[in-house]
C-alpha cells in the first residue's frame, strides 16, 4: 500500500522489523503502487528483491520467507512452475547473502 514501493519498502522493513513487528514475509514483487499495481515474479518488478532481503538480514529477521501470489503463466494452470521459480529465486538470494557474510 505504498505509493512508490521500489523506493519506500526498505524503510518500512527497517521500521517494522526494528520494532519486532515482522513475523513472516510473503516475498513477492509488484509493478506500480498504491491501489494500482500488478503482481510480478520476484525478479521482474519495481522492488530490488536482493536489497529487500539484505534489509531483512540487517534488522536480524529470523522468521520465514515464502513466496506469495504468483502471476498466471500460460501453460502453468496451477501455478506450480511459477511457485517453483519463486522458491528457487529465494533460495538463490539466501545463498548469495550467506556468501557475502
Amino acid at each position: 500500500m505504498l505509493k512508490q514501493p521500489g523506493d519506500q519498502i526498505y524503510d518500512v522493513i527497517r521500521d517494522l522489523g526494528g520494532r519486532g513487528k515482522i513475523f513472516n514475509v510473503h516475498f513477492r514483487n509488484i509493478r506500480g503502487g498504491y491501489l494500482k499495481f500488478q503482481e510480478t515474479l520476484p525478479d521482474d518488478g519495481d522492488v530490488d528483491m536482493p536489497r529487500a532481503l539484505r534489509t531483512y538480514r540487517d534488522i536480524g529477521f529470523d522468521g520465514m520467507i515464502m513466496p506469495d501470489h504468483v502471476p498466471v503463466i500460460e501453460g502453468d494452470p496451477g501455478g506450480q512452475k511459477a511457485f517453483a521459480f519463486c522458491f528457487g529465486y529465494i533460495q538463490a538470494l539466501l545463498q548469495q547473502l550467506r556468501a557475502e557474510a
